[in-house]
């Protein structure tokens, strides 16, 4: 195994539960990211207040897993309905449908050529495409509650189809930003949030890359273990230069070249989505 299951669940975690604080707090939360990660790891709500957030919080958590399963497939309005279902449960009684009963099946047909056009695009760039989504939804408005949320996670979507990761981890002052940038995606004015976006990946990837660099280093008798080596052959490997190798305390640590290589990039993608 490249790194251990609970390692890699656990940097994936800190990833998702920084994307749900920001989330939240571009909703108006005042949750703080250690109770975000509190309510994650518990699945249930443990506070005396806030319990809209703690309940979008665990809904994100489902919404994730939902993305998860079907992220190599093009999104359609079943998708764009079952995330509203899940995201509003226990904090709407009306969820997985659009708005206004009498022009709901207008704004579905919308929707669903909306999806379908941008789906078939080839102009756009994919986060670019996620930043459109993102506009989309905010001019139309296709529900009552939940459309910024909504919004962000199916740019999470398109993301992941095309390989990029997406965690939103801000400071108060950029959540202000990113939500203005969202309102002007939807008024036709969309770089700001493409540059935000793009900022986002970018910081999702070095993250990612710092945590599993981490558990980058490992004692010479597992490097010898996993490269099926005895000592003298493995020190010789090291003098030829076949392995990176550190001293620290009497002891020598050898870079796990299969760690190395997802941590270039290669495997990345494949160990997360």
């Amino acid at each position: 195994m490249l790194l251990k299951k609970e390692v890699l669940e656990k940097i994936i975690m800190d990833i998702q539960a920084k994307f749900i604080y920001s989330n939240n707090a571009i909703e108006g939360s005042s949750l703080g990211l250690d109770k975000v990660h509190r309510i994650i790891e518990s699945g249930h709500d443990f506070l005396a207040k806030s319990p809209y957030y703690q309940h979008l919080t665990i809904n994100q958590c489902n919404a994730f897993g939902y993305i998860k399963r079907k992220a190599r497939n093009s999104i359609t309005v079943k998708d764009v309905l079952e995330l509203h279902n899940i995201i509003m449960k226990n904090i709407q009684r009306e969820t997985g449908c659009f708005r206004d009963h009498d022009t709901r099946n207008s704004i579905q047909k919308n929707i669903g050529d909306f999806l379908d056009t941008l789906s078939l695009s080839e102009e756009y760039h994919t986060i670019e495409k996620s930043a459109i989504i993102q506009g989309y939804f905010h001019q139309v408005r296709p529900f009552n509650y939940g459309t910024g949320i909504i919004a962000r996670l199916l740019a999470k979507w398109v993301l992941n189809q095309h390989g990029y990761l997406l965690g939103i981890d801000l400071n108060k002052h950029e959540i202000k930003y990113y939500r203005k940038c969202s309102e002007r995606a939807g008024k036709g004015i969309l770089y700001p949030l493409v540059n935000m976006m793009s900022t986002c990946v970018e910081d999702t990837l070095d993250h990612l890359l710092v945590k599993i660099r981490s558990h980058n280093i490992i004692p010479i008798e597992d490097a010898m273990r996993i490269n099926h080596l005895d000592r003298s052959q493995m020190i010789e490997g090291i003098r030829r230069g076949e392995f990176k190798a550190y001293r620290k305390n009497g002891s020598i640590y050898v870079v796990n070249k299969a760690t190395e290589e997802i941590s270039h990039g290669a495997q990345i993608l494949e160990l997360i989505i």
